[in-house]
């Protein structure tokens, strides 16, 4: 892999620091988070948000990873390996894929 991949998707390890960021949450979905919080899935609303962004960041990861091999290779993956990929994903349309 390169550093192109590398550079924009890693950072410091979780725990290293943290700064406190303003997120803007739809009510429903915060709601549903603080549910979770009081039935003890989620030891805090924090908690859970940054477990959520370190698992998206860690897919975006693994797509630029996966791009980064493919331009290596000179072409891009078929129209059939995606629609296999995002159902193995779970994922649908063009959101599961790294930016060009």
């Amino acid at each position: 892999m390169t550093d192109r991949a590398n550079s924009s998707l890693n950072s410091s390890p979780a725990g290293a620091g943290s700064t406190r960021p303003s997120v803007t949450l739809p009510d429903g979905q915060l709601e549903q988070i603080r549910r979770l919080v009081a039935v003890g899935r989620a030891s805090s609303v924090d908690e859970y948000v940054a477990a959520a962004v370190a698992e998206r960041l860690e897919r975006d990861r693994s797509l630029a990873e996966l791009q980064d091999l493919f331009e290596r290779k000179g072409h891009a993956p078929s129209a059939e390996h995606l629609a296999w990929a995002r159902e193995v994903l779970g994922v649908e349309g063009k959101e599961g894929e790294a930016a060009s």
